[in-house]
């Protein structure tokens, strides 16, 4: 196999390129919208994430209050509690709010597909038309 680089300095403003054919390329346009959520994923995401911190912080919480003894330091007991119900009813609603908004980009990418098999089937149409329009009448 030969070096893609060049053998001197000379030849070092020229680049070379090869090329393998391929039977046909096929383009899908996508939409703003569509780039946004596979740069940065779906909000629904952040509210999963949330969602989790809260479950982990509200078990925590549970966990603590079922291990440690708070008779000296009542106070402490009632803020783990207060933490353990905010912890779940706070992680229990974000997480029905992302179920409600997920978005996966698997469901993103067949909309994208689909476009190119609506376009091929209008293509198809499209193309037996002006085939029958240019036959000669008579």
């Amino acid at each position: 196999m030969t070096p893609l680089l060049p053998k001197d300095d000379r030849d070092s403003n020229s680049v070379r390129v090869r090329r393998a054919r391929v039977e046909s390329v096929d383009l899908y346009e996508i939409k703003e919208q569509e780039l946004d959520l596979f740069e940065k994923g779906s909000p629904a995401d952040l509210q999963l994430n949330f969602a989790i911190f809260l479950f982990s912080l509200a078990f925590s919480a549970i966990v603590a209050l079922s291990t440690a003894d708070f008779t000296k330091h009542p106070q402490v007991q009632t803020g783990y509690i207060i933490v353990s119900v905010v912890g779940l009813l706070g992680g229990l609603y974000l997480s029905i709010a992302w179920f409600r908004n997920r978005t996966s980009s698997k469901v993103v990418c067949l909309t994208i597909r689909r476009r190119m098999e609506e376009t091929i089937g209008t293509v198809k149409e499209g193309a037996s038309a002006p085939a029958e329009a240019k036959k000669p009448q008579g």
